[in-house]
């Protein structure tokens, strides 16, 4: 069995700084590539950003689910959360051929998380949205 980590946030932006930087620090024991560090910081601020913005419709507070885990060289990492339902994989990539300046807002993060992971998968289950980012951890 391989070992994890659960990180509880709020629906806050001041939550994403305190959140990332317990993650490092939980990795760093694990000597993981750049790349696997710079995905799990990059999905906690976009995944976690959006379920923030776009995920609830009220101003109640919300716990949003960080869950690392390692197990056989693989690194995961899923964020849940209880907002509405919304699969960010079917989003369309971003057109890279418009100038910066005519392209619509949103979509680049999902974009570079694609890129940057092995494998992503999203899922509704139980009330919640899970998506799930694995990458190889050396």
């Amino acid at each position: 069995m391989g070992e994890s980590l659960t990180i509880e946030v709020s629906n806050s932006r001041d939550a994403i700084a305190p959140a990332s930087a317990k993650a490092e620090s939980w990795l760093e024991r694990y000597q993981p590539s750049p790349q696997a560090l710079n995905l799990v910081l990059l999905a906690i601020e976009e995944l976690v950003t959006n379920c923030i913005q776009y995920a609830y419709e009220e101003a109640n507070e919300h716990t949003i689910m960080i869950v690392l885990s390692i197990e056989d060289g693989d690194l995961s990492i899923s964020v849940i959360d209880d907002g509405h339902p919304f699969d960010p994989l079917t989003a369309p990539p971003p057109d890279f051929s418009l100038e910066v300046q005519d392209r619509p807002i949103g979509g680049l993060g999902i974009h570079l998380l694609r890129q940057l992971a092995d494998n992503i998968a999203y899922e509704r289950r139980d009330g919640t949205n899970r998506i799930t980012l694995t990458k190889r951890l050396r």
